[in-house]
């Protein structure tokens, strides 16, 4: 899997952008937090926790644990577990519980999307140059037949002894939900080593644990579609927890021929999802908020609604050309002024 970096800079931390000073009615200046930045899952990682005994330790057993996860996770990884069920497509793979519950989430999602969140779209993803190939806008008949690869339905799952069969010609990519998943191996590690006031972000994708040390709460900014980097003035998001991710079709693309196409492509259709303009999830976990950000935006402005207000502890943003909606309890997280 190339992690698509689908969120880079779509959620911006609400401060000046250098990290030196967080925006709170109590400043809280750099010297009370122990942060480190690494470049890992193609992205730039920064974990930043409260200044105390054990916290530079803690940090970097957190990063270990998610470096060492993106490797597992990554399908062009040779020796990750992706890249083992993709290329013994048809035979039995015995996964360890963590990856078969993964797979098991991805299915759970699958089915509340109606194929919207699809695990199994590497192969349009990469007829369409997302993976490893030139981009380019292949022909009608290639997409079509490309779409019978397409479908975690398909996957065979057996309980029993924690293994799947994945059909032959299928192949699957992780990049909807692993950023999320790691994220939150991070903040497991952190807090079991007794971290309670954390920040991760992997790209924009986000995860806070308890508040500052201001005892005031994290806020995070959201960053307007194809808005060069300005983001709406009209609320901020006020977080003592949960985890924040946007996708949108305006971070990873190219144009032809004068039309965009973005990543964000429909695996049942085969073609890029066009209604949305950028979606911004909060979930409990950032495993949950990177798959329906995705999920969102591919479902499309009612679908997307309907399903955002039928999640426990979900909330949503959504955009499109001159209009925007926001969940019946977004108040309960942002700040509108």
């Amino acid at each position: 899997m190339v992690f698509p970096g689908k969120k880079v800079g779509l959620i911006v931390f609400i401060v000046v952008l250098t990290g030196i000073v967080l925006f709170s009615r109590n400043q809280v200046f750099k010297s009370d937090f122990y942060q480190k930045t690494e470049y890992f899952m193609d992205t730039s990682v920064t974990v930043k926790v409260k200044k105390e005994p054990g916290a530079e330790e803690a940090v970097s057993r957190s990063m270990e644990v998610m470096k060492q996860w993106s490797l597992k996770l990554d399908r062009f990884n040779s020796e990750s577990i992706i890249n083992k069920i993709n290329n013994s497509a048809g035979e039995r793979v015995l996964l360890t519980e963590n990856i078969y519950n993964l797979l098991k989430m991805a299915g759970k999602y699958y089915n509340l999307s109606s194929g919207a969140f699809d695990i199994s779209v590497a192969p349009l993803m990469d007829l369409w140059g997302f993976g490893r190939e030139e981009k380019h806008v292949p022909a009608e008949q290639e997409i079509n037949s490309v779409r019978e690869r397409v479908g975690l339905s398909k996957l065979e799952f057996n309980t029993a002894d924690m293994s799947v069969i994945l059909p032959a010609g299928m192949s699957l990519d992780l990049g909807g939900m692993a950023k999320g998943f790691i994220i939150d191996r991070g903040m497991e590690s952190l807090q079991g080593s007794g971290i309670n006031s954390a920040y991760i972000n992997a790209g924009g994708n986000i995860r806070v644990s308890g508040k500052k040390p201001d005892n005031s709460l994290w806020q995070i900014g959201v960053r307007k579609p194809r808005g060069q980097a300005e983001v709406y003035q009209d609320f901020i998001l006020a977080l003592a927890g949960g985890s924040v991710a946007t996708s949108g079709d305006y971070e990873r693309y190219f144009i032809q021929d004068g039309i965009r196409y973005s990543h964000l492509i429909d695996p049942r259709t085969g073609y890029q999802a066009r209604e949305m303009l950028t979606v911004t999830v909060y979930a409990p976990t950032a495993v949950e908020a990177d798959i329906l950000s995705t999920s969102l935006f591919i479902m499309g402005w009612q679908a997307g609604q309907e399903l955002v207000e039928n999640l426990t502890g979900v909330e949503a943003m959504m955009a499109r050309e001159d209009e925007r909606w926001v969940s019946s309890g977004f108040h309960k997280i942002a700040v509108f002024r």
